[in-house]
């Protein structure tokens, strides 16, 4: 059964053996199956279960078979780890050891029940007593065909690279355990998890270009969600002081490693907190976080040693942006800003205004000597139309961004603007902006304005990207490596 076949080959090979087994009567595809034990349970109790030779069930996934004459070794595994079953004729009888070896194939699901023993070679092992067909693979498993390693494959096909490659489920294990930490932290710290729509009227909350959408009952155009933002801060006007959502948005741009249309992300809103508070927060947060998933806080990532013990750097966007480039932004007005960032080698675009300007100059001369974690603070007030302005800067407000790597952008968190005709004002610029054809500015948001006339008390909002806190904590530098089913284009 271990010879190389082509796939197309196999494939009719074990569509004969399932038509065999049906032509016997037996359900290839039985609902359900009962065992008695994991296999992670069986080795964490082998010697007990093994000196009493107390029979034993489990259940899982064929992925080796190799024969001896009258008696067969096999590999089983599932979710939990791997063992070692043993087929022997004299055991089970020639007719259901014919059985065995003339139906199953790597790949297949099968039950297994018996009794444990260890091998002349010192391999924890199954006898078997008795088997079950849980469900017929039709198709090969990858790594029979010397693993899975195509990139474009292991992202369209999830559930292959899975199979194949122990690492990649390691990443999500992570993945999910990172999302339970912040979950249980938010909620020990007394905030409401709540659920926002997905579905929105007006695309707001962050500057992106969104996906559009028709719902044919209303007979309107609806939006997919850039960001849960705008609700959140409406239930803290309804009366809840912390509230957080756990989600996904969806932006309509560009594919990249730092960068998948929907993307899976944490906000929080903290009334009576400004961003001085939450940045001390975030610094114990993550401390706490990467002790608690890495053991320690120092990590590695793309080459280099990260340290997460705070205190964190915190630099000045105006400030850095005249350091490392020796533009004054407060001396520039957009058109003049234009030709400035021309001469440094940025690539403008006509719509762009002075803050989409001022974030290209930081993305290319500041924030790749950003290693380890960095808040970038106060940024320009075109950049931030729901942030609240600082008192003695009025161009720039109250906002950081969390830098790590040189390249990532981890976390998002501001004071919020609630001041509801500034805020009117902030959306006026905005609308201002698509008008020049710039398709990411905010879309205006009159309900929005409306709740903050009610009024809305001080509030801090913050912002975390799951996948890229993910990246980062696994060491890996693509979004889609730690996205199950990542966006791909269609391939037909």
């Amino acid at each position: 059964m271990e010879e190389k076949i082509n796939p197309k080959e196999e494939y009719k090979i074990r569509q004969k053996r399932l038509e065999k087994i049906k032509k016997q009567g037996i359900d290839p595809y039985p609902a359900t199956a009962d065992f008695s034990h994991s296999v992670k349970q069986l080795l964490a109790d082998f010697p007990k279960l093994e000196k009493s030779q107390q029979k034993v069930s489990v259940v899982g996934r064929l992925r080796a078979i190799r024969l001896h004459g009258g008696s067969c070794f096999a590999v089983l595994e599932d979710q939990s780890n791997k063992i070692q079953a043993y087929f022997k004729k004299d055991e089970i009888g020639e007719k259901d050891y014919q059985f065995f070896t003339d139906s199953f194939d790597v790949g297949d699901f099968i039950q297994l029940a018996g009794t444990l023993f260890v091998t002349k070679r010192g391999e924890k092992t199954i006898l078997v007593k008795k088997f079950t067909l849980l469900s017929k693979a039709l198709l090969p498993l990858p790594e029979k065909w010397h693993g899975l390693k195509d990139v474009e494959t292991r992202y369209r096909k999830r559930y292959l690279d899975l199979l194949a490659n122990p690492k990649v489920k390691d990443i999500f294990y992570k993945r999910s355990k990172i999302i339970q930490y912040l979950r249980n932290h938010f909620i020990k710290q007394g905030f409401l998890e709540v659920d926002t729509p997905i579905l929105q009227a007006v695309a707001s909350g962050a500057i992106a270009l969104p996906f559009k959408t028709h719902h044919q009952a209303l007979k309107t155009d609806l939006f997919l969600r850039i960001a849960p933002e705008i609700f959140l801060k409406e239930l803290v006007i309804g009366g809840w002081e912390k509230v957080f959502e756990i989600g996904r948005c969806f932006r309509n741009e560009g594919i990249d490693y730092a960068h998948n249309p929907e993307f899976t992300q944490i906000e929080i809103y903290w009334a009576y907190k400004d961003y001085n508070f939450l940045m001390e927060f975030v610094e114990e947060l993550m401390k706490e976080m990467v002790k608690e998933i890495n053991g320690q806080t120092e990590i590695e990532y793309a080459g280099q040693k990260i340290d997460f013990k705070k205190p964190f750097l915190k630099i000045d966007f105006r400030d850095v942006i005249l350091k490392e480039t020796g533009i004054d932004l407060d001396k520039h007005d957009a058109e003049s800003l234009v030709k400035t960032a021309k001469d440094k080698g940025i690539k403008i675009d006509k719509s762009w205004g002075k803050g989409k300007l001022a974030d290209e100059l930081y993305k290319e001369f500041v924030r790749p000597k950003l290693i380890n974690p960095t808040f970038l603070i106060n940024h320009p007030i075109e950049l931030s139309p729901l942030s609240k302005k600082l008192k003695a800067r009025p161009n720039y407000v109250e906002r950081f961004q969390l830098i790590v790597g040189g390249k990532t952008e981890l976390m998002n968190g501001f004071s919020e603007l609630n001041d509801p005709l500034e805020q009117e004002q902030r959306f006026k610029f905005q609308q201002s902006l698509s008008q020049k054809g710039d398709k990411e500015s905010m879309k205006k948001d009159d309900e929005f304005v409306e709740a903050l006339k009610y009024g809305m008390p001080p509030t801090v909002g913050l912002g975390i990207g799951i996948d890229r806190l993910v990246n980062v904590l696994t060491d890996t530098h693509n979004i889609k490596e730690v996205i199950l089913f990542p966006t791909l284009k269609p391939t037909s």
